[in-house]
């Protein structure tokens, strides 16, 4: 009973809201791109040292750089002389087509730049590292960055030292999506962009760096970095793609902080922007996050929309071989916010069909643990066992929301048979969720105190009309107070009522649950499996105790031309009326079920070859004299019927539903509309 009370509540859970932790939580865009990164630890790391990735002066991720190398391989093609600077080397990569023959060119030139000056081989990889980058070889980028990071340090500052950072930080962010591993690398990148002093650098750090202030509690650095981002955007006048940029960041600051309309409509700014510029891949992106916000925001309209402009992205662009993965899965999700579980499976199990095209495991993961829950809901708690266990075992795990974790957890422990650990995790989502709201009355402060402390960036005349950054929060405390501890309170009503909702339900509906998983949709009698189930039970009796059993089959004549003559819907109610007749036939401890089509089985204990034939020819002549009336449609069926015996050389029911098989298959070959008793 636990056992079953668990699956049912876990039903009901993963159909909680997924404003609470669905499709925002699970693919929020962070940098511009597919993923977002989580909040901001307290941790520190040095400018180097990531987590437990280790970026160090030549090691990244178990890769080894030496000072000097990186492991490349050196065609015969043309060089380039030693004293030849970075500037001819930028002119020559210009004339190349493919960015695999910019990466063969630049490493070519890697072994006699070993004689050039430390600073120029930094440059040097730093070009390499872009080229690797473009390849979506990311392993050999991030080493190529961390390389030239240690050569052009000690050197006068480049922006090619700060770009390897902002850029090292990118990638960091595409494999981990955990803020505590790529966020230092923006923090040093800021502040050498200040020393550096070129305002189009500065513009694109201080947007990057404001995705790790994404927190409540250092809200307004994110928006004052975005602020000075937009005056120096306004000032210098710089192009739509930086521009884009800083919406983009704007919006996914609002949204980490629940402020999702702001949030939804500074991504359509963004999209304005990179729809100008004709970037495919950032319209692409930006669609992306509108598809979550406009879930959130229950906006199904322009999430239909959305999804079609992604569709379309696929079909244009063929270049960007992961369109169509994020394409499924966004679609999975948007089915799932409305209910469409199976339709979500078909998108989610799609989408993992060409998991191969992206390098972003985190989606690929999320994909297994969304199809987990969906399977739950669709109550195929095997299939949903084997995605939750593929997701829990994945490399990003630890990245997803706290959530969705304990929810595949919740159904890990259900298919072990550890029901109370299940509940218990359960009962840790539903505090979770209280946090959750706690958050939004917090956001429901800023958004009632937006008017009193936002000033407005003039950005561009001809394009922006205003923008809008939050220099403080400054209500009263004493007034906000009350107003939390009150709303608190009420969610904390709402929250054990909505768990006496679930008790109550679970105590009326486990009887329902396991009837329906017993009954046949159509007729309301015994489906197939559970007729074959009671069937085995009252066949063993009768082998224990030596006692009769009769079986008898029979289907409906002639049902094709039935359903061709009439249509499906009269052949349905031709099925029912059988269903209905046979159980006038019945004692208590009798069974009858549909086990095919047309097809039905009565399992007789206690009954003899005579009594048996007698119950199989009064079922046949109810049937044959009866003339029925379906929606105004007047008309007359046969049915066939097979008898078969419990006999002392049966060892399995099996064999007499075999045996019943048979004779029924000879009613038909004498003609029909007859009683055929087998003899063993």
């Amino acid at each position: 009973m636990v056992k079953t009370k668990l699956m049912i509540l876990l039903v009901c859970a993963v159909s909680w809201p997924l404003t609470t932790w669905g499709a925002g939580d699970i693919f929020s865009d962070a940098n511009g791109t597919i993923m977002n990164g989580a909040n901001v630890s307290d941790n520190t790391f040095s400018d180097n040292t990531v987590s437990n990735n280790t970026v160090s002066d030549n090691t990244v991720s178990n890769n080894t750089v030496s000072d000097n190398t990186v492991s490349t391989e050196i065609t015969d093609s043309t060089k380039i002389t030693d004293s030849t600077k970075i500037t001819d080397i930028k002119q020559q990569l210009a004339t190349l087509s493919s960015s695999q023959q910019r990466i063969d060119f630049l490493q070519q030139q890697l072994p006699q730049s070993a004689q050039w000056p430390i600073e120029q081989q930094g440059q040097l990889l730093h070009l390499l590292a872009i080229e690797q980058e473009v390849n979506s070889d990311l392993v050999a980028a991030i080493n190529s960055y961390s390389h030239a990071i240690k050569l052009l340090t000690p050197h006068p500052l480049s922006k090619e030292l700060v770009k390897s950072y902002l850029e090292r930080s990118f990638i960091l962010y595409l494999q981990t999506n955990d803020t505590q591993i790529y966020c230092p690398d923006r923090e040093v990148a800021i502040t050498l962009a200040r020393q550096l002093g070129q305002v189009d650098i500065l513009a694109e750090v201080l947007a990057q760096s404001a995705y790790c202030h994404n927190k409540p509690s250092d809200f307004g650095e994110g928006l004052k970095r975005l602020n000075e981002a937009l005056a120096i955007a306004q000032q210098h006048q710089l192009g739509l793609s930086r521009q884009a940029m800083i919406f983009n960041a704007t919006a996914a600051i609002y949204r980490d902080n629940g402020l999702n309309r702001k949030a939804y409509e500074y991504f359509n700014k963004a999209y304005d922007f990179w729809e100008q510029a004709q970037d495919k891949q950032d319209m692409f992106n930006m669609l992306h996050n509108m598809v979550g916000e406009s879930i959130k925001l229950a906006l199904w309209g322009e999430n239909k929309a959305h999804l079609a402009q992604m569709q379309q992205l696929v079909e244009q662009s063929p270049e960007f071989a992961d369109f169509d993965f994020f394409y499924q899965f966004n679609t999975g999700i948007s089915c799932w916010a409305q209910g469409l579980f199976q339709e979500g499976i078909d998108h989610f199990l799609r989408a993992l069909e060409v998991q191969d095209t992206t390098q972003e495991k985190y989606f690929v993961d999320a994909t297994h643990a969304w199809l987990a829950l969906s399977y739950f809901r669709q109550q195929q708690p095997d299939k949903a066992f084997k995605y939750a266990e593929i997701f829990s075992g994945s490399a990003t795990y630890d990245g997803h929301s706290n959530e969705l974790k304990l929810m595949i957890a919740a159904i890990i422990d259900y298919a072990n048979g550890s029901s109370n650990l299940g509940m218990n995790k359960l009962l840790d989502t539903i505090d979770l969720q209280k946090k959750h709201f706690a958050n939004i009355i917090n956001n429901d402060v800023v958004n009632s105190s937006l008017d009193h402390n936002l000033t407005v960036a003039e950005f561009n005349n001809r394009l922006l009309e205003k923008q809008l950054a939050i220099n403080k929060l400054n209500l009263e405390a004493e007034i906000d107070s009350q107003k939390i501890t009150n709303l608190s309170m009420a969610i904390a009503v709402l929250i054990a009522l909505v768990l006496l909702v679930v008790v109550i339900f679970l105590w009326q509906s486990r009887r329902q649950f396991k009837r329906r998983s017993q009954t046949d949709y159509l007729t309301g009698i015994a489906n197939r499996r559970h007729t074959f189930e009671q069937g085995k039970k009252r066949f063993y009796q009768a082998k224990k105790h030596h006692r009769s059993l009769a079986v008898i089959m029979f289907d409906i004549d002639n049902f094709k031309a039935i359903n061709d003559h009439y249509g499906h819907d009269i052949g349905d109610l031709a099925i029912k009326a059988c269903g209905r007749r046979a159980r006038n036939w019945l004692k208590k401890n009798d069974i009858l079920g549909r086990i095919g089509g047309e097809e039905f089985l009565i399992i007789l204990p206690d009954t003899e070859q005579a009594q048996a034939v007698e119950i199989a020819e009064r079922l046949r002549t109810s049937i044959e004299s009866n003339q029925f009336v379906f929606n105004d449609v007047k008309m007359n069926f046969t049915i066939s019927v097979a008898v078969a015996m419990l006999t002392p050389q049966t060892h399995e029911l099996v064999d007499i539903i075999k045996q019943a098989d048979l004779g029924l298959y000879q009613a038909k070959d004498n003609g029909r509309n007859q009683v055929v008793v087998v003899d063993h």
